[in-house]
């Protein structure tokens, strides 16, 4: 049967399904968990259209009123999960004939119904070898192939599809939902927690000296999400973010990682502080042999300093001068200045939300946008709004697809984090800011992302205390999307106070089919009073209608006449102006940029291609 055909007779039986990237082992949108289903009509949507090319997947967890659970039997010359399984058999009897699927890479898939909510996290519990997929996971299924070339199979009479999986044996359900760490591996387990977090000495102030952070991510770990609760949840080495999580930091505000993947030989799974970590993975496990090292160094001995509150606050005013500031310094011209907080409100239905999502999407692949195009920028959107649906449509009307390189947009569909008035998720946003090292982060809007009063005035002196002034410190711009409130002139809905800390106000509207940006509050001289956006249907959506006017002519005459060469950069256009003419430097000098702009564009506009 095809892959289509397969998938209508999984979800027959409730089996919710998702289409897996060719070559890969994951699903090729993000936010899969809730996309997964059993509904024939999207199911055939999927797989008769931009997924026809893709392979099969089946969602674990919720399943009926039960769970469905797939233990994964996984062979290595390290390691095997065979063996650990048959000890598990001979200490606790034989598992019952059940569905099962024989994998690309020669492992084993065994499905398993279960009361209770078991979860992903369980990995490891059974030992080394056997991972688990439950609640938020998944499994690629027949007839989906491997990355290596080899399909997956199911054992002869034992396919989901004619066959119920049978219940997960008590035993087995009692190891993966008790609270203590595994007892069972075949490799040395990490210590408890309660005994790791008691390291003194070099361990403890090694300890001290380090973040999870800067260790995980030099040993190729990436942060895939923070949960409500603060827990920070790690994806390891060589494993892609949608294919789940393989350790967490932060349990329950314990400074320790929580490891339950079973794939890195030399990092059981168990709890760890720092040192531990460190011991385990880069010196065979041996605490002695590393805090003998770190003595060696000289590491272990020196005091961390802690560095008091008048460091690095005052401005030396000889480091000052000598510096150089740009005359302008834009994230994206003409709108976003870099590390500044910009906000932009307008009524419901305007297109703030559109205008914010083209923004983002193409600093984030390097697009041509209002200006010249720049290198491709990371950003980090966190949406409290839009559904996947909708992000969907949008970035397909603007000509992006699945062979486009996103990945310099970290797009957060309805965020679970804390509030952004509030330490948890303000630290929650800088943390994914910071493993993202985003450029740009947009709040949208900001109304969801608080949870005070959007009235109240110490709901907005909270979103800046907390979140907004630690973005800035790091050098980041932020954009704030507000909604306006029923008098347009009197600024975004809710208390005047939303615009004491900001940088730039953009109130906007539409008129005669274009996009109108008003310049409310603003810090420097060089932000336009008003920009105008030609609004378009598709692939390029807004475009800027530059104004024309006595200004705009003068500085399209002087470029003229100092012959300046209309296809060289912005910047190298305004360093030429500024060393060869002080007086449109001076007289014309915001609108210097938009006559270099329309002279560009003129030069491949068509119209002015036949003179």
């Amino acid at each position: 049967m095809s892959v289509l055909q397969t998938a209508l007779s999984y979800a027959k039986q409730d089996i919710r399904v998702i289409p897996i990237k060719q070559g890969e082992k994951r699903p090729p949108m993000q936010g899969w968990q809730n996309a997964a289903t059993s509904d024939p009509t999207t199911i055939r949507t999927w797989f008769e259209g931009q997924f026809k090319d893709c392979g099969l997947g089946i969602a674990t967890g919720e399943f009926r009123d039960r769970y469905l659970i797939v233990i994964d039997i996984d062979d290595r010359p390290e390691f095997s999960g065979s063996d650990t399984l048959n000890d598990l058999e001979q200490l606790h009897g034989k598992l019952p004939e059940t569905v099962e699927v024989i994998t690309g890479s020669g492992g084993r898939h065994i499905y398993f119904l279960t009361d209770a909510p078991i979860r992903n996290e369980a990995s490891g519990r059974l030992g080394v070898g056997i991972d688990v997929r439950g609640i938020g996971g998944q499994v690629l299924a027949p007839p989906t192939v491997h990355p290596n070339g080899k399909t997956y199979e199911w054992v002869e009479g034992r396919t989901i599809a004619n066959t119920p999986p049978a219940d997960m044996p008590l035993w087995m359900v009692l190891i993966l939902t008790e609270k203590a760490e595994p007892t069972t591996p075949t490799q040395p387990t990490a210590q408890p927690a309660s005994i790791l977090l008691e390291e003194d000495g070099p361990a403890s102030r090694y300890c001290a000296a380090t973040t999870w952070p800067e260790l995980l991510k030099q040993d190729g770990w990436t942060l895939a999400h923070i949960d409500q609760a603060g827990e920070a949840h790690w994806v390891r080495p060589g494993k892609d973010i949608r294919e789940g999580t393989s350790a967490t930091t932060g349990w329950q505000g314990k400074d320790i990682i929580r490891v339950f993947t079973t794939s890195i030989p030399s990092l059981p799974a168990g709890a760890y502080t720092r040192f531990g970590y460190t011991a385990a993975m880069h010196h065979g496990n041996d605490r002695s042999a590393f805090a003998k090292h770190l003595l060696q160094q000289g590491k272990a001995l020196i005091p961390v300093e802690q560095p008091t509150k008048t460091d690095n606050i005052l401005i030396n005013w000889t480091d000052f001068w000598n510096q150089s500031f740009p005359a302008e310094d834009w994230l994206i011209e003409p709108i976003i200045p870099r590390n500044q907080l910009v906000v932009i409100f307008a009524p419901g239905g305007t297109g703030k939300s559109l205008l914010a999502l083209y923004i983002a999407a193409a600093l984030a692949t390097g697009k041509e946008i209002f200006t010249e195009p720049k290198p491709p920028t990371s950003v980090l959107y966190m949406d409290y709004e839009m559904s996947q649906a909708v992000l969907y449509e949008r970035l397909t009307a603007m000509g992006y697809g699945k062979d486009t390189d996103l990945t310099r947009l970290h797009y957060a569909s309805l965020p679970p984090i804390g509030s952004l008035d509030k330490p948890e998720g303000a630290k929650q946003i800088c943390d994914l800011a910071r493993a993202c090292q985003a450029e740009l982060v947009i709040i949208d809007t900001f109304a969801r992302a608080v949870e005070g009063a959007e009235n109240d005035a110490d709901t907005v002196r909270n979103f800046y205390r907390w979140t907004a002034i630690n973005l800035k410190q790091e050098g980041r711009s932020l954009m704030r999307i507000d909604h306006a409130g029923k008098d347009l002139k009197k600024g975004a809905r809710g208390t005047s106070a939303k615009n004491d800390d900001v940088d730039l106000v953009w109130q906007m509207t539409k008129v005669d089919g274009r996009l109108v940006l008003l310049r409310q509050k603003h810090r420097h001289t060089w932000i336009p009073e008003r920009i105008n956006l030609i609004i378009h249907d598709q692939h390029k959506m807004f475009t800027q209608d530059i104004q024309g006017g006595e200004r705009l002519t003068q500085a399209l005459k002087m470029l003229e006449e100092l012959d300046i060469d209309p296809t060289i950069s912005l910047d190298a256009m305004w360093a030429e102006v500024k060393e060869r003419a002080e007086t449109i430097y001076h007289v014309v000098r915001k609108t210097a940029r938009q006559a270099h702009t329309q002279r560009r564009e003129q030069l491949h506009d068509p119209l002015f291609e036949q003179f």
